[in-house]
């Protein structure tokens, strides 16, 4: 009976799924119209500025390496219930 419970949720979130995918690609044209009063300003492309200095993703990397050992090593050590 279990089965059942599950094989429910998993097609209630794939109908939910699909519901979401198909609203976001029926948009009625209806849409358009309220933004119709607006104009589009262009401006021109800022100079480029040769003082930024590209940053370094050395913390990243750290910053990733301890989030997996965080999550590794207590799986490594779990002691394991006969």
């Amino acid at each position: 009976m279990k089965t059942s419970h599950i094989s429910a949720i998993v097609l209630l979130f794939i109908i939910l799924a699909g519901a979401l995918a198909f609203a976001n690609f029926n948009q009625p044209a209806v849409s358009a119209q309220g933004i119709a009063g607006f104009t589009l300003q262009t401006i021109p492309t800022p100079p480029v500025d040769d003082t930024s200095v590209i940053g370094s993703t050395d913390g990243i990397l750290v910053m990733g390496i301890v989030i997996v050992l965080i999550i590794a090593l207590p799986l490594l050590f779990r002691k394991k219930h006969k």
